[in-house]
């Protein structure tokens, strides 16, 4: 009788309901697990939505949306009321009667019912609103590059100091003062990053590095490569027109003026630069000095200065140093480390050099000696000469004899100076530093670059960012540069820690040596003046009477002619006269000059090498890249000077003109060279089939030849070469590293695929203006190759063919570097398949509007080794990719 009672209650009340309401009720358990169906897919496609944020805002080139932002506060909402207001189904079973078909309590579970059925329409509605929704959307691109800044420990409350000046409109220009080697290039490099990251309101960012030997040109050069300002009418104005330029280009810019290392006042009006306050455009000028008043004579509104580390931080930038590894060696390691970290005195600089020779260092007794050495500067010698005892440390752990007079060589550059590191081994080379051991040239390029990577790794010299590749020339120079400080404590040492400061002459010290005496002029064993603003050299500046110089490199860009006296300085054993565009007038006097084992002329303008060179009888290298003679002679080196240098061992020639040697000339040329009985390194430009074949016929030659250059061939008789059987004589060259082609109308594609060569030393390949080549397969048989060069290519549409069975795929350029592709009409192919590219940092194109694919994937991208890709927007925009992750990954390293 109960049972019926309770039905003919529910009878009357779904009567009394309509068929809607009535649901809620008879509907209940079936909607139940229909919501908890659909709250399932609407938690996963959350998740979902979620790392898919997560993944896009990672690589720092999207964001989340607003959309995006609401859809996920939405669901939280749902979430907190779905655990709030919908019970689990073992609850409502429990409320149910009848095997599960009545409710007990109507009305509770008519509410219930109600609950649910709304739920269910807001899990729905979301899920149909989350197909909709665009979570992610691509960033406008960053104004600058992020860039590597090193160790930036204990600089979080100052990096915040200086943006919040950068935000105040009330402040212009902001100054940062400290010690050298205490960090402010370091933070300089971290606010240009975070310009990358954080948003903000300026136009444009500029940095520019000023040094003590302030060149005005340089710095308004830097200003106008950012930008853009066109290269031709940058050479052809004045000084005047071009700070006009400069100033028109940023008067309505809201720009960042980023100058590092001011020495003293540097007047922006002077470059162009708008100052700040006075242009009333909110623009920004940030600065870094060793002194304090430079902030007031450059009128800053905010200075802050640049401190060295507490205690607690100078410790954990030397630990990570150091490495853990080596401080778990023994068990009194952290101890000493501790202490020694102590002693650099929260300087930076310090902290990492010493920590960095101390890495890998296991015994006790080591770490008790270096201690102890570290503890033995003088208490009374000034701030930077403990400094420099601290920093010599590190010079003192270098290996040999050899690493440390490389070392202080370095110092000859001047502050800030990118070096081009094969220049630097031609010069040690020079020196005679490597020359040890009865070494092969062969031997000491490898010795040199070597002692470089070594010197990186101690942290006594640093990878420069300005390396240069040349799309034309096809050669890449690797730059590395020296910490202004580490140059200081290098003089200091060179001049035996300031005992002899008159041993080395550099920059401006070597610009007045004129008021030098006699005294001291007998003292200078090296001058070294290497600068663009030649209004610093008066024309009346001569060499001076230096009978103990040994050294004299001269690299002064344009300027008024340069004569020369060689007289005073007969003991003379490197001479480098390189990148001079002002004419040298090499007088008979050079011959005078017996002692000397080094001559550099490379991109230089000579009247006329004279005859008295053959009197160098000691020459071991002679360079000439580039070199401008300005004689009416179409060979502008005589040939009894090369026969007469017996001990020449490197010899390079090109020309930098548009004068063409005879097919004789260059023939007679190769003769000689091949007479000479120690010549080992040979770089040689070569402009006919036939000397090019004399060259390739001479088993000493071959031997010798590091670099060859082919450029404007033209059909001799006919006659005609084929690439294979060019490569075919070239991969008996066992010392080749450099192949340039260039406008090579005979020289004919009768290449296969499957031609096989041997090119094992070869580093890099330039190729333009060759119409007839159609690909460049024989590539993967220079597994060392690290720049690839190819431009103005018409009838390239694939670089490299795939091969059936290709076995060899995966080892394709495992060392490139550097790819350059441009002009190239048809190219459509890298190579058919995806590469690893696993040494890959700078990938350039321009004008290849059929190159639709890269040869790239995933985890090629999600690498840190690439720097830049630089290329069109609308050729990347029309790229095609079988992972859409790919370009997401890669557009933080995309230049325009």
């Amino acid at each position: 009788m109960e049972a019926l009672g309770i039905i003919w209650e529910v009878a009357k009340s779904l009567f009394s309901c309509t068929n809607a309401q009535a649901a809620y009720v008879y509907k209940l358990q079936e909607n139940l697990e229909s919501l908890k169906e659909k709250w399932d897919d609407l938690q996963n496609k959350e998740k979902d939505v979620q790392t898919e944020i997560d993944r896009a805002e990672s690589t720092g080139v999207k964001k989340r949306t607003n959309e995006g932002i609401g859809w996920l506060q939405e669901f939280q909402k749902l979430q907190e009321k779905m655990m709030k207001d919908i019970p689990n189904f073992q609850e409502v079973q429990s409320n149910r009667c009848l095997n599960g078909y009545c409710p007990k309590n109507f009305v509770s579970s008519y509410k219930l019912g109600k609950k649910i059925v709304e739920s269910l329409n807001e899990v729905n509605a979301m899920l149909s609103k989350a197909d909709k929704t665009q979570f992610a959307i691509e960033q406008p691109p960053k104004l600058v590059a992020e860039i590597p800044c090193g160790e930036t420990i204990g600089l979080d409350l100052m990096v915040d100091k200086i943006w919040h000046s950068l935000e105040d409109d009330n402040v212009g220009i902001i100054g940062l003062y400290g010690m050298g080697g205490a960090g402010k290039t370091t933070l300089m490099k971290r606010i240009q990053s975070e310009f990358g990251k954080r948003e903000h309101c300026f136009d444009l960012v500029l940095w520019a590095v000023v040094s003590k030997d302030c060149d005005i040109n340089k710095i308004m050069t830097d200003i106008s490569n950012k930008l853009g300002i066109d290269e031709s009418f940058w050479k052809r104005s004045s000084e005047d027109q071009r700070v006009a330029k400069i100033h028109e280009r940023l008067k309505g810019k809201k720009f960042v003026l980023m100058l590092d290392d001011l020495w003293g006042k540097l007047e922006l009006q002077a470059i162009g630069v708008p100052v700040p306050k006075e242009s009333n455009n909110k623009s920004k000028v940030v600065f870094t000095t060793r002194f304090e008043d430079v902030c007031a004579k450059m009128k800053t509104e905010t200075k802050l200065e640049v401190r060295c580390l507490y205690d607690k931080e100078a410790f954990e930038l030397f630990c990570n140093k150091v490495g853990d590894e080596t401080l778990k060696c023994h068990t009194e390691i952290p101890k000493l480390a501790h202490e020694m970290a102590k002693e650099c005195g929260g300087l930076p600089l310090a902290l990492i050099t010493v920590g960095s020779a101390m890495a890998g260092v296991e015994s006790y007794d080591a770490w008790m000696d270096a201690r102890n050495n570290l503890r033995s500067s003088p208490s009374k010698a000034s701030d930077f000469v403990k400094v420099f005892r601290i920093l010599k440390f590190s010079y003192d752990k270098l290996p040999d004899k050899a690493h440390k007079s490389c070392f202080l060589y370095c110092a000859l550059y001047p502050e800030d100076f990118e070096l081009d590191g094969d220049e630097l081994i031609d010069r040690w080379i020079g020196e005679g530093f490597l020359d040890k051991d009865g070494k092969s040239i062969h031997d000491m390029y490898n010795q040199g670059k070597s002692i470089i990577e070594k010197l990186i790794l101690s942290c006594l010299l640093e990878e420069g960012i300005g390396s240069e590749l040349n799309f034309l020339t096809g050669w890449y120079k690797r730059k590395i540069k020296m910490h202004d400080v580490i140059r200081d404590m290098a003089l200091w040492l060179a001049r035996d820690e300031d005992e002899n400061k008159d041993k080395i002459v550099v920059q401006g010290e070597a610009i007045s040596i004129s008021e030098m005496d006699s005294k001291r002029l007998n003292v200078v064993e090296r001058i070294s003046i290497i600068t663009r603003d030649t209004k610093l050299l008066e024309e009346s500046w001569k060499i001076p009477t230096c009978p103990n110089l040994i050294t004299l490199c001269l690299n002064l860009g344009e300027g008024h002619p340069l004569s020369l006296n060689f007289q005073s300085i007969k003991r003379l054993r490197v001479l480098d006269l390189s990148r001079n565009r002002c004419i040298i007038n090499l007088s008979s006097e050079i011959g005078e000059l017996i002692n000397s084992e080094f001559l550099n002329l490379s991109g230089s303008k000579v009247l006329e090498l004279p005859i008295a060179l053959k009197k160098l009888k000691k020459l071991r290298v002679f360079l000439m890249d580039g070199m401008t003679c300005t004689s009416t002679s179409s060979n502008p080196i005589p040939l009894e000077v090369i026969e007469s240098l017996e001990q020449l061992k490197v010899f390079r020639f090109s020309r930098g003109d548009d004068i063409e040697n005879t097919v004789q000339e260059e023939i007679s040329l190769l003769e000689k060279l091949e007479s000479l009985p120690k010549l080992e390194a040979l770089s040689i430009e070569l402009t006919s089939i036939t000397s090019v074949q004399r060259l390739l016929h001479s088993t000493k030659l071959r031997g010798c030849t590091r670099r060859i250059s082919i450029s404007g061939w033209k059909k001799e008789d006919n006659k005609s070469v084929e690439m294979f059987s060019l490569l075919t004589s070239m991969s008996e060259m066992n010392h080749l590293e450099s192949i340039y082609l260039s406008s090579t109308d005979s020289l004919v594609d009768g290449s296969s695929i499957t031609d096989k060569c041997h090119l094992g030393m070869l580093r890099q390949v330039c190729i333009n203006f060759c119409g007839s080549i159609t690909h460049l397969t024989w590539l993967r048989y220079a597994p060392l190759l690290e720049v690839l060069v190819v431009s103005v290519c018409d009838s390239i549409e694939e670089v490299v063919k795939e091969a059936k069975d290709d076995e060899q795929a995966d080892n394709i350029f495992t060392n490139l570097k550097i790819l350059g592709l441009f002009y190239m009409p048809k190219l459509v192919s890298i190579h058919k398949r995806a590469l690893d590219f696993p040494s890959l940092k700078r990938f350039e194109v321009a004008k290849c509007p059929n190159l639709r694919k890269l040869p790239l994937n995933s985890s090629f991208a999600l690498k840190n080794n690439l720097i830049a890709i630089k290329g069109e927007t609308e050729w990347w925009d029309k790229l095609e990719w079988d992972d859409t992750i790919i370009p997401t990954l890669l557009r933080p390293k995309l230049q325009w």
